[in-house]
């Protein structure tokens, strides 16, 4: 039963309702506002046939018949520009957060993940701070750096300055193990069994049998290795060290936990299938030994003279997470390359990997392998990926052999014309942070004075607000700027049987959703 002083869930796929009053705590009020399948509303008042709710930031009337009391599973996949970072919000209210983006600053979106978990926090969760529910900091259960690459964890900067003011709390950051190092001795090559890379010490027999043999597991390994000693030269470097750094001076106050994943751990700890209603299965960095010690095998090429730039093997140790809720599963494959998807698929049956929706490996790269996007064998597929930048993210071949290997099947039905028909298929979706952005190109002006000088901004605010800058403006033709962009969230929902996916059109009063039961 919806009841007043409750939250609700909206149940039809998607709608819009106009505000039937002042936006509360908004940036800008909407003619209309969006609603998709279960989205949350608070429940001001409920009637026997209509509700009085707060949702987004507004007061709407929503017909009682077309909420639900039943929480669903969302992923947002957030669109961060050249970058990758996913908001996951479980059924039992936990929040998670798999990778942050890159750092606003070197967004080519211009803004971040922070930016979308700040409106989660306090504009579409309105209600919170408007009828005092909830009352307290915000509260992020796990967040997720997948391996140390800025444009995954640089994102993460602003939130951690959130904790410092009380505004949020992190229960625990998982990442997968690794450090960005530099030592006064620079990096060497790989000889004689062993080599000093970005990653760290390398040891083995010959690559790519040799491993990374120093792991961060907690906050004492990060204490340990912010400077060198006496015996060692060599300690954590550059912008992961400083995040890292800034993650350890919030332990205790509004940071539980900092924790290692990989393969044997099975599953994030709390989301066991006995512990949570959403499942969350840890597939990758794939844990191996050496000399009876926990390593990562290094996968880079061997051809490099020195080892100061092991992307490869960065990229393909990231934390691999399979999210399973009832018959729905939901794949998110960090960077993985060819070398690491070869590594993972002859140690871990490639059933563990088929996945109904999952996110392109390194933002759409055709660095893959065929036979793990046939074990993935995805109904859809989330990249993320940048606009207007040198990477020219998805690739084409990504894109072909995603489609490829992705299920194709009949709807039973068929469509015709004049003697002409077919069947209707469901063909695996293909969804881009990147492509389904929009913008509205306009043509910029700027203010000229008498002498054909143009007018400092300051000055020509002046003049607007005395009356003064009429006849002052000339148009420039010569390019256009974009305004108004539409950041390409993708929305996945799901109830464990249904999933639905939807982007926001561009005039962001309604959603193009497609659905399918599993």
């Amino acid at each position: 039963m919806i009841q007043s002083g409750k939250l609700a869930y909206f149940k039809k796929k998607t709608g819009s309702y106009k505000p039937i009053g002042p936006a509360h705590n908004f940036r800008k009020a909407w003619d209309k506002v969006a609603m998709l399948w279960g989205d949350p509303v608070y429940v001001i008042e409920a009637g026997p046939t209509v509700a009085k709710v707060s949702a987004k930031g507004h007061h709407l009337d929503i017909k009682v018949s077309d909420l639900m009391e039943t929480p669903l599973f969302s992923v947002y996949q957030i669109d961060v520009g050249q970058g990758d970072s996913a908001l996951l919000h479980t059924p039992d209210d936990r929040w998670l957060m798999i990778d942050g983006g890159p750092s606003p600053g070197d967004s080519n979106s211009g803004k971040g993940a922070a930016d979308f978990l700040f409106w989660k926090m306090f504009v579409d969760q309105s209600w919170k701070s408007e009828f005092n529910f909830n009352p307290g900091p915000f509260t992020l259960d796990a967040m997720v750096c997948t391996h140390p690459d800025s444009d995954h964890y640089g994102g993460f900067a602003p939130l951690t300055k959130k904790v410092a003011v009380g505004d949020l709390v992190i229960n625990t950051v998982y990442h997968n193990g690794m450090g960005r190092f530099k030592s006064q001795g620079g990096f060497t090559k790989f000889e004689n069994g062993s080599g000093f890379s970005q990653l760290g010490p390398v040891e083995g027999t010959d690559l790519p049998d040799a491993f990374l043999t120093v792991l961060l597991d907690s906050f004492d390994d990060v204490r340990t290795l912010l400077d060198t000693t006496s015996t060692r030269d060599w300690k954590l470097h550059g912008e992961y060290r400083d995040w890292l750094d800034k993650l350890v001076q919030l332990e205790g106050r509004g940071i539980a936990a900092f924790q290692r994943l990989h393969h044997n751990v099975e599953f994030v700890p709390g989301y066991s299938p006995a512990d949570s209603a959403v499942a969350i299965r840890v597939l990758g960095p794939l844990e191996e030994l050496h000399n009876s010690q926990p390593a990562l095998r290094y996968i880079d090429s061997k051809g490099k003279s020195a080892m100061g730039d092991p992307s490869l093997t960065r990229n393909g140790h990231s934390v691999i997470l399979r999210c399973d809720f009832k018959d729905v599963r939901i794949l998110f494959t960090g960077d993985l390359n060819f070398r690491s998807q070869a590594l993972l698929l002859s140690n871990i049956p490639a059933a563990e990997f088929r996945a109904h929706v999952a996110k392109a490996c390194h933002h759409g790269s055709e660095d893959i392998s065929m036979k793990f996007l046939h074990a993935m064998e995805p109904w859809a597929t989330m990249v993320s990926s940048g606009d207007n930048e040198g990477h020219v993210h998805p690739r084409a071949l990504m894109l072909g052999l995603t489609g490829a290997a992705g299920p194709l099947r009949e709807k039973g039905s068929k469509r015709k014309f004049l003697n002409f028909e077919e069947m209707r298929y469901i063909a695996p979706l293909i969804y881009s942070t990147e492509l389904s952005r929009s913008v509205r190109l306009r043509e910029p002006q700027r203010a000229l004075d008498a002498n054909g000088q143009t007018i400092p901004n300051a000055e020509l605010q002046a003049k607007r607000a005395s009356g003064a800058a009429g006849g002052l403006i000339e148009e420039l033709d010569y390019w256009l700027l974009a305004d108004e962009l539409t950041f390409g969230l993708i929305n996945v929902r799901t109830d464990g049987k249904r999933i639905l996916l939807a982007v926001l059109k561009e005039d962001q009063s309604a959603f193009k959703v497609e659905s399918f039961d599993v």
